[in-house]
């Protein structure tokens, strides 16, 4: 079918599955009647600058971005691996973010230019249509408070979603807002940990709150009072790693209808969270659940974990709601050795595959284990500690971070090679692979084989001549586009940008241990990189006193 044929209304509807820079190399300057789609008519524009390449990056930015800046609804900008020194452009692209007004989305990305986050704790109450703001991992300086920004935040009146994850500055711990939110209902709060009176000011500071997904950690030894009931919040995440309220700060919640609780170091077994649902939350439609705890001084752990589950067998949990739950432990016959147990309602949702892969055993109380065998949820996979992981019938089927780490178990290597056939693993969307390994391990390298790794992270090994030469003629090192390594000379640099086509950009990491590259200060190693890089180049220097790395976006 010839598109052209297509209506207007169902052109429109197809530019929204194209990135930006896909759509307009599709179908811009066709002719007239695209141009005037693309310019007038589609007012959906979501600009995701995070994994993009540093010359389609300039070139949007240039060449369309001044033609559709009033149909932008979505903003993200990173300068984290895959698109380092990024921030360094949106002063000269973006010199004022009421260009963008009709912007509905912000997300910000491990951004290190304190200049940029402090214009934009002004410019976003410029945004009218500002409902979306997501700041991870990124540093103001010592100008801008925490204080100022969470209020700065809270201050905005149509804001409805809020997301941060890392905020970093000259604070240390976590502090609730001045002011009252008159918008915000959804808040993923994991800047640091709070404390009960932290938490308590924050839901007393976004009395429209519905969603909380956020981090608690009290060591106090009296039970605190909330001020009031919160009957806003209806779904809750909540991390904790308290010693006190945690049969008891429920009741305060009374209108939760989704719940997910993770504890460490203590934890209720099934007739404690059995009487907290039916006392407090008679509301709650969906439970899940995951407890990391050690039994001190016991021997006999498998009979510790059959009591447990026990507890989790009464009707309420097995036929009332069919909420199962599974243990992963390690057997040790050793009263001073310690392992956790780690209990999850099935399915797992929790994204930590060590749960499985660290464990040597596993029970639950499903009456078919094969029902709850796929970890769906699972997109990081660190084989660090395996040990018989590839015996157990679990599958990864949505992997795309993978870590080596000399795992424990030898055998793993015989596979390793052959990821695309590996039955536990099922790697088929695997784009990053972690390796960090004893030296002899690093001829493997030619031997993987995966079409869709596209990150390469070796961590701070130095390569030497003949690894280096492994990795510049391996597929892996041929599809590469992000790297991560340490290398001999700094003249490596220039070969890995002319040997990897494909490479956009190279981080190398130096530690103490490297005489090679410490012996630059960070004023030579500038200099060095500005005479040598190509010109296209832009780099960064993070430097210490004891270690440095620097980030090159190449292309």
């Amino acid at each position: 079918m010839n598109l052209e044929c297509l209506a207007n209304e169902i052109l429109l509807d197809l530019f929204e599955y194209f990135k930006i820079d896909d759509l307009f190399h599709a179908f811009y300057e066709l002719n007239y009647r695209f141009n005037i789609l693309l310019l007038k008519y589609f007012q959906m524009y979501h600009l995701d600058f995070k994994y993009m390449s540093k010359h389609n990056f300039h070139s949007i930015c240039k060449k369309y971005l001044p033609l559709i800046q009033n149909h932008i609804i979505s903003l993200r900008f990173s300068d984290d691996d895959n698109t380092p020194v990024q921030s360094k452009y949106i002063p000269i692209y973006f010199p004022s973010f009421c260009q963008i007004s009709h912007l509905r989305a912000l997300s910000l990305y491990f951004i290190n230019s304190s200049n940029l986050l402090e214009r934009l704790v002004i410019e976003w109450h410029q945004l009218p249509y500002l409902t979306y703001l997501s700041i991870t991992e990124c540093t103001f300086s010592r100008k801008t408070t925490f204080n100022t920004v969470i209020n700065s935040i809270w201050s905005h009146h149509q804001l409805v979603y809020c997301h941060i994850d890392g905020l970093y500055g000259t604070w240390t711990d976590s502090v609730a807002p001045d002011v009252t939110s008159s918008s915000i209902q959804y808040l993923f709060y994991k800047n640091g940990s709070m404390d009960w009176d932290v938490l308590t000011k924050f839901l007393e500071n976004t009395p429209h709150l519905r969603y909380l997904n956020t981090l608690v950690i009290d060591y106090s030894e009296s039970e605190k009072e909330f001020p009031t009931i919160n009957l806003s919040l209806t779904k809750l995440n909540l991390y904790m790693r308290v010693t006190t309220n945690l049969l008891s700060c429920w009741k305060y919640l009374p209108n939760l209808s989704h719940l997910t609780v993770h504890t460490e170091r203590h934890y209720l077994d099934g007739k404690q969270w059995e009487y907290i649902i039916q006392t407090y939350l008679l509301k709650l439609k969906t439970f899940h659940l995951s407890m990391v705890f050690t039994p001190h001084g016991y021997n006999k752990i498998e009979e510790y974990v059959d009591r447990l589950l026990n507890s989790f067998r009464s009707s309420f949990w097995l036929d009332d709601h069919q909420w199962y739950v599974r243990c992963h432990w390690n057997e040790t016959t050793d009263l001073n050795e310690f392992d956790s147990i780690v209990l999850t309602t099935l399915p797992d949702l929790t994204n930590c595959s060590s749960n499985v892969t660290g464990s040597t055993y596993y029970k639950s109380t499903c009456p078919d284990e094969n029902i709850y065998s796929s970890y769906d949820h699972t997109d990081f996979l660190d084989l660090a500690y395996t040990r018989l992981f590839y015996l157990h019938p679990f599958v990864f089927p949505n992997i795309r971070h993978l870590s080596l780490k000399n795992p424990v178990n030898d055998k793993l290597w015989s596979i390793v090679p052959n990821l695309k056939n590996l039955r536990t693993l099922k790697f088929c969307n695997l784009h990053k692979l972690e390796l960090n390994l004893y030296e002899t391990k690093y001829k493997i390298i030619s031997k993987i084989k995966h079409d869709s790794i596209r990150h390469l992270d070796f961590g701070n090994y130095i390569f030497n001549s003949e690894e280096f030469e492994i990795l510049l003629n391996s597929q892996l090192g041929q599809q590469c586009e992000v790297l991560t390594l340490s290398i001999e000379c700094l003249h490596d640099i220039l070969e890995l940008i002319d040997q990897l086509k494909n490479l956009r950009s190279l981080k190398i990491v130096s530690t103490c241990n490297n005489d090679i590259l410490s012996v630059y200060s960070e004023d030579e190693l500038n200099d060095w990189l500005t005479f040598h890089l190509p010109s296209t180049c832009d780099f960064r220097i993070n430097y210490s006193h004891m270690s440095y790395y620097f980030n090159i976006w190449i292309r």
